[in-house]
């Protein structure tokens, strides 16, 4: 990853929590008050948002599409012609008539957090691209934790020990 994250991770995984700075940018707070070595600049949140927008987008993608076909989903006119996956098995053994009413709410429910999820990221990069270069970005509370999230599920996700 192009931005040192090492000592931003390390004080987030000690307690710490991201927030805006006066100046600008964001740092991470805690006990004791700002942490040395862990503002970020608006440029580094920039490219931070890009590679994470880019890693989690295709992992939630790609898990949206092996939670639909699993669940599968009522053939026909709700009969069991054209019934796939778990819901075709379940009508074919005659254990279920039709899909359950809670699939299509928890679907429903689940487009409905993405959709707004997606907003507010993509509030987030409008703001970053319409700072112009050189100058720090003001941010709010919920944009930081946010970019908290992100980069806690990169740490995740990135194994600093491991050689490729």
């Amino acid at each position: 990853m192009p931005i040192p994250l090492i000592p931003i991770i390390s004080a987030l995984a000690a307690g710490g929590s991201l927030v805006p700075h006066a100046a600008g940018g964001l740092i991470v707070t805690g006990a004791s008050g700002y942490i040395a070595g862990t503002f970020l600049s608006t440029a580094a949140i920039s490219g931070l948002l890009a590679t994470a927008s880019a890693t989690l987008g295709a992992g939630a993608l790609y898990l949206s599409g092996i939670a639909a076909s699993i669940v599968g989903g009522a053939g026909i006119f709700g009969t069991t012609v054209g019934a796939s996956g778990i819901t075709g098995a379940l009508m074919s053994a005659g254990i279920i008539s039709s899909t359950p009413v809670w699939v299509p709410f928890a679907a429903s429910g689940a487009a409905i957090g993405c959709g707004y999820g997606g907003y507010r990221i993509f509030k987030l990069k409008s703001k970053l691209s319409k700072t112009p270069e050189g100058e720090e970005a003001q941010f709010t509370e919920t944009e930081a934790k946010i970019i908290e999230k992100f980069i806690k599920r990169l740490a995740k996700k990135e194994k600093p020990d491991s050689e490729s």
